[in-house]
Formats: C-alpha cells, sequence, structure tokens
C-alpha cells in the first residue's frame, strides 16, 4: 500500500492509497489509529476539479485541504 504523509500542523496524518475499486483513501493518525476515509464525491462543474469529502466529520472538515495535497503528490 502507498502513503502519503500530511502534518496539519496538530498531527501527522497517514494517507493510504485505496486498495479496492472504492476509491477511499484512509486516513489514520501517526499511532495507526484509522479516523476515516477520503473520497471523490464528483466534479465541480465550474473549475473542473474534484469535490472530496470524508466519510466522517473529522475527514471531511479538512477533505479539500488532504484532497488537494493527494492531487499535488506523485501518488
Amino acid at each position: 500500500m502507498e502513503t502519503l504523509y500530511y502534518n496539519t500542523g496538530e498531527m501527522i496524518l497517514t494517507i493510504n492509497y485505496p486498495i479496492d475499486e472504492s476509491g477511499h483513501y484512509c486516513i489514520e493518525t501517526e499511532y495507526d489509529t484509522e479516523i476515516g476515509h477520503l473520497f471523490v464525491d464528483g466534479i465541480n462543474e465550474a473549475t473542473q476539479t474534484p469535490i472530496w469529502k470524508g466519510t466522517t466529520e473529522e475527514v471531511n472538515q479538512i477533505a479539500a485541504e488532504l484532497g488537494e495535497f493527494i492531487e499535488r503528490s506523485d501518488l
């Protein structure tokens, strides 16, 4: 499984690349505690960019930020 590490300023999150066709990225804390999944929920028609969503409130609050980070990475 490929991973990225994202520093929120408060903690380091691990972003695990989807291992199945769901397209969901598993988000974990630096202590290997899963806090939810991140996925593309659609495309913004005005900007033609992905709309990122989280499966939990904690992930959903930073979904756009994490999604942009993934898009800039080579994952």
